[in-house]
């Protein structure tokens, strides 16, 4: 779980940069993470609030943590030994989150960054989720 909390909170933290660097506001892409409950106004919403921007948090950690528990799944027990296949199983994972959340679910279950997130900005975010999940992992437990 905390691989997870880790790439969520990264990941989160980076589209909020990313969104500034795209020209709108820091809550917009988490915002738009609630078009799945408000198709209407989540894309609309880019200011602040209990609604769409706690809401767009809660709904993005807990994707981020459910593809930690895969992440968990696939790194070594001790990852300090094999830094560079925890690195490549946290990359394996980010990119399977992206295939399945921009390629196999419907549009509506999509992540909603992609509204105000240029090609580039995606890429950093995915690129956070899997920084997240390897430093989680490298950090956690010693080595032996």
């Amino acid at each position: 779980m905390t691989s997870g909390s880790a790439a969520g909170a990264l990941a989160a933290a980076v589209a909020a940069w990313r969104a500034r660097t795209d020209g709108t506001t820091a809550c917009a892409p988490i915002n738009a993470v609630t078009h799945c409950l408000w198709p209407e106004a989540a894309p609309r919403a880019t200011t602040w609030s209990v609604r769409h921007t706690v809401t767009g948090l809660a709904i993005h950690q807990a994707a981020a943590v459910f593809w930690g528990v895969l992440f968990e799944k696939l790194v070594p027990r001790m990852p300090r030994q094999r830094p560079a296949r925890t690195a490549g199983a946290a990359a394996a994972t980010a990119a399977t989150a992206y295939l399945v959340d921009y390629h196999v679910v419907p549009k509506r279950l999509t992540p909603g960054f992609e509204a105000h997130l240029s090609p580039r900005s995606m890429a950093c975010v995915y690129a956070a989720i899997a920084t997240g999940f390897a430093v989680a992992a490298l950090a956690r437990r010693p080595a032996r």
